[in-house]
């Protein structure tokens, strides 16, 4: 069974898509095949690497493709394009679909891969509502500054309300929070921290990614920041603590749930 989890904000700018990108390439090095969906119309994944395909998820949604085809970044590392402005449509059908909850569901059904990670639109639509309704786990990017703060508990109630309203068929857990851009000089981002771990003490990863420069430039360079510099960045560091505890978390949890 492939374990599916879904990078989710409601507000832009968290660092969500270099967390599904370096998520992504960190458990493919793990000899684990892994699967990356963008659904946010804005296309950043087919931006890093630069590649795009008419094999899309809009265009998979709306029926233009019968069968799925991946864009391979490694031997294990593949990629599903967004279909960019064109998701707008592939909502409306979703929106419009007698079964509207599961379309999604439905239509990923086939994937076999160990891992699969959905890199989702910072909106309330009914794609995330889908990808809820399909996934195992959330992760939640965080910036420490306010509005950061804000979007955590959006998608926390978002959450909690959509499984309420779908009657135990959405069992999408949260699996953590992911602090995505500290700043250790400024007392607001220890502020928001300390809030973060008092409202939510056992969601919060305690890997930091800390600001840095290797972060930002690793997109410019269309490479994860596992690929950028062979991964001998301040960066890739952090983000190697990151991961690890992500997947330890997701073992932890897969074992109890399937013991």
């Amino acid at each position: 069974m492939s374990i599916k989890i879904a990078i989710m904000s409601m507000k832009g700018g968290q660092g969500k898509t270099a967390l599904s990108v370096n998520l992504t390439d960190r458990v493919s090095k793990a000899n684990r095949n892994v699967l990356l969906i963008d659904s946010d119309m804005q296309a950043n994944v087919s931006t890093i690497f630069q590649r795009d395909h008419v094999c899309n998820l809009a265009n998979l949604i709306l029926g233009e493709m019968k069968e799925f085809e991946f864009l391979e970044i490694n031997k294990r590392f593949s990629i599903l394009p967004s279909g960019g402005k064109k998701m707008v449509e592939a909502a409306r059908y979703i929106g419009n679909s007698r079964f509207r909850e599961t379309v999604l569901k439905n239509l990923l059904e086939p994937l076999k891969h160990s891992i699969i990670i959905f890199d989702c639109a910072p909106s309330w639509n009914e794609v995330n509502e889908n990808i809820l309704m399909y996934v195992d786990y959330v992760i939640i990017p965080v910036v420490t500054d306010y509005l950061g703060y804000s979007g955590c508990d959006q998608v926390i109630t978002y959450i909690e309300d959509l499984k309420k309203d779908a009657r135990g068929l959405c069992r999408a857990e949260i699996l953590g929070i992911a602090v995505t851009r500290f700043n250790n000089r400024t007392n607001i981002s220890k502020t928001i921290l300390q809030g973060l771990h008092t409202h939510w003490p056992d969601l919060v990863f305690k890997s930091l990614i800390e600001e840095s420069v290797s972060i930002q430039e690793a997109p410019a360079y269309h490479n994860s920041i596992f690929g950028y510099k062979n991964g001998k960045t301040r960066g890739a560091q952090m983000y190697e603590k990151l991961c690890k505890e992500i997947l330890m978390r997701i073992a932890k949890k897969w074992k109890a749930q399937t013991a």
